[in-house]
C-alpha cells in the first residue's frame, strides 16, 4: 500500500472529502475512530476502509489528508511520509485569520480551482497545486441511485425543501445558528420543509443545548434536524434553495445554480456577490432570481472545468 487517505482523529467533517477522493483514486481510507468507520461503511458504497489504531499504526509512504503537514508531523513524530493536502471545503473563511499559513510546508495542495489558489496566496504561501475540480459531485453522480434511495428513507417529500447548514463556532466566530435560527423558523411557511444540518463540531460542543432545541421543535413536522449524514450532494440535489453563513456548503450549492441565501452576508467576501442577504426575520420565499449568471460564473471560478487528474496520476506513478 503506497497511497492512502487518513482520518486519525474524530474529525467527522473530513469524511465527505476524503471518502469520495479515495474512492475515485482507488486508494484505501485509513480511519482510526470506530464511529467514523461505521459512517464510512454506511454512506460510501465502494470505499475500501482500513480501521487502525492511531497509536500503533505505521503510515504508508504517501497519505492524503485534510490536516496540514505540521499537525500530522506532531501526531506521528517518528514517521516519515509524503503528504498531499486535501481541503475540506471551499469557503470565504480566512479573511480574519491566516488559515492557510499552515500550508507553507505542503508538498502538494489538491485544490478545487482558481478561487482556492487565489485565497491561499493571500496568506503569503504558494504550495504546488493540482486542480481536481468538483470531485464530490462526480462521485455523487456515479452513485446517484444509491443516494436517492438512501435519502428517500430519511427526508419527507415536499414541493419546496430548504437546507440550513451553518458552520461551527470557529476561531472567526462565523456560526449563525445561535443568533439567527429562531428568526428563520418563526417565518417558515408550512409548505416548506426545512432541513437543518448542524456542523459535527457544533453537535459535539453543544449536545445538551441542541437536544433542548430539538425537543422544543419536535411538534413542527416541517423542521427536520438531520441525523449524522456526511455526504452533502444527496441533500443538495433535493433543495430548492440554501441558507447558510460562511460554511463551505454555500459554494457546493453553486453546482445547481439555485437561490442561495446568506445570513449576515459580508459584501467584501466573494460568495456574497451571487447570494441574497438575510438581515431580517423575513423568510426568503418567494423571490425573483436575477443572480443566476453570477452564480454560474462563481461556480466556474471555484471548481475548475478542466481538472488535472492526469497530473496527479503521473505524480503518483513516480
Amino acid at each position: 500500500m503506497r497511497y492512502a487517505g487518513l482520518i486519525f482523529d474524530d474529525s467527522i467533517h473530513y469524511l465527505d472529502h476524503l471518502a469520495p477522493f479515495c474512492s475515485l483514486m482507488q486508494w484505501p481510507l485509513i480511519i482510526c475512530e470506530p464511529s467514523i468507520c461505521d459512517l464510512a461503511k454506511m454512506f460510501y458504497p465502494d470505499l475500501e476502509i482500513i480501521q487502525q489504531n492511531a497509536l500503533t499504526m505505521r503510515l504508508p509512504p504517501c497519505i492524503v489528508a485534510c490536516d496540514p503537514r505540521p499537525l500530522l508531523t506532531h501526531a506521528f513524530p517518528t514517521q516519515t511520509f509524503r503528504n498531499f493536502w486535501l481541503p475540506h471545503g471551499n469557503s470565504d473563511k480566512g479573511h480574519k485569520l491566516p488559515f492557510f499559513a499552515a500550508l507553507a510546508d505542503e508538498e502538494l495542495a489538491l485544490v478545487y480551482g482558481q478561487h482556492m489558489i487565489d485565497h491561499i496566496q493571500t496568506s503569503g504561501v504558494c504550495p504546488k497545486t493540482i486542480q481536481i475540480g468538483n470531485f464530490r459531485w462526480q462521485y455523487y453522480q456515479k452513485h446517484s441511485a444509491f443516494y436517492q434511495n438512501l435519502v428517500s428513507t430519511i427526508i419527507p417529500h415536499k414541493t419546496q425543501i430548504l437546507l440550513y447548514a451553518p458552520t461551527w463556532d470557529d476561531a472567526e466566530s462565523n456560526n449563525s445558528f445561535w443568533d439567527h435560527f429562531d428568526l428563520l423558523i418563526k417565518s417558515l411557511p408550512q409548505h416548506v420543509q426545512l432541513l437543518v444540518k448542524l456542523h459535527p463540531n457544533t453537535l459535539k460542543q453543544f449536545a445538551p443545548e441542541i437536544e433542548i432545541i430539538q425537543g422544543r421543535l419536535a411538534h413542527q413536522q416541517n423542521i427536520l434536524f438531520l441525523p449524522p449524514f456526511p455526504p452533502i450532494y444527496p441533500l443538495l440535489t433535493l433543495c430548492s434553495a440554501y441558507v447558510g453563513d460562511l460554511s463551505s456548503i454555500g459554494y457546493d450549492f453553486l453546482t445547481f445554480n439555485r437561490p442561495l441565501f446568506l445570513v449576515n452576508a459580508k459584501p467584501h467576501l466573494y460568495l456574497s456577490r451571487c447570494a441574497y442577504a438575510i438581515d431580517s426575520p423575513q423568510f426568503p420565499f418567494p423571490v425573483k432570481d436575477p443572480l443566476a449568471s453570477q452564480r454560474q460564473e462563481a461556480y466556474s471560478y471555484t471548481f475548475t472545468p478542466h481538472p488535472e487528474w492526469d497530473k496527479l496520476h503521473a505524480l503518483c506513478s513516480l
